[in-house]
């Protein structure tokens, strides 16, 4: 009897480890994104209280028609857009096909009082190009690094001192 109950305990336990296996090897797939997303998260770095125009570079797997862009600066950055609209586009239209990499422009002015990281909130409202195509989202947040320039400009001196 004490043979037949280690086999059964072997076998569930092999049972146990190859369902923990297929779970672990589901896990990253599973997790792929997909649709339009972000190339990175990291925007170009832009000065203080100064407006600047950072591109946001967008990839996806699959085809993504009327596309619209929306960035959310909470209190701390200034957004807006090409053309005082209410959203951007990418610089080549309002499609992207897969394989593909596209840029939609955003003027930033961040509010700040020293260098830091703030982030930003970019929506993304889409169809994937259908005949009868529903309007699906994308959310990604976005980190842009401000500088805060101290002092004057390089060669700059104070009176009397070189």
């Amino acid at each position: 009897m004490s043979t037949i109950k280690r086999v059964i305990a072997a076998v569930a336990l092999a049972g146990a480890a190859g369902s923990v296996a297929a779970v672990a090897a589901a896990g990253p797939a599973s997790a792929v994104a997909r649709g339009p997303q972000p190339v990175s998260n990291r925007l170009t770095a832009v000065k203080a209280n100064t407006a600047s125009w950072v591109n946001i570079y967008w990839r996806t797997n699959r085809p993504v028609c009327n596309a619209k862009v929306a960035v959310d600066g909470g209190r701390q950055v200034r957004v807006s857009y090409p053309g005082l609209r209410r959203t951007t586009t990418f610089t080549t239209g309002n499609t992207l096909r897969p394989g593909r990499t596209a840029a939609t422009p955003i003027r930033v002015n961040p509010i700040a009082r020293r260098s830091g990281v703030v982030v930003l909130r970019a929506s993304m409202s889409y169809t994937d190009c259908g005949r009868h195509a529903r309007t699906q989202w994308t959310r990604a947040n976005l980190s842009l690094p401000v500088i805060r320039q101290i002092g004057g400009a390089p060669g700059n001196h104070r009176p009397g001192h070189r």
